[in-house]
């Protein structure tokens, strides 16, 4: 008997651990809200960012731990 291999498309396969970990990522931001950074907001139209609050969140999210 001669086995055949379906073909595995290493696209995919990124993609679906792309998804497994932004899934893991999100569902353990969902359970514990106090240990992650809130992504500053704000309405379009009914405010701005205070000058400088970018660079301070790009820094503090970029810094290495």
């Amino acid at each position: 008997m001669i086995w055949e291999r379906t073909p595995i498309d290493p696209r995919r396969v990124i993609a679906l651990r792309a998804i497994r970990e932004t899934n893991a990522f999100l569902t353990e931001c969902v359970r514990n809200p106090d240990r992650f950074r809130r992504i500053p907001v704000v309405r379009v139209g009914f405010g701005s960012f205070p000058p400088g609050l970018a660079g301070e969140f790009w820094s503090e999210m970029l810094a290495v731990a």
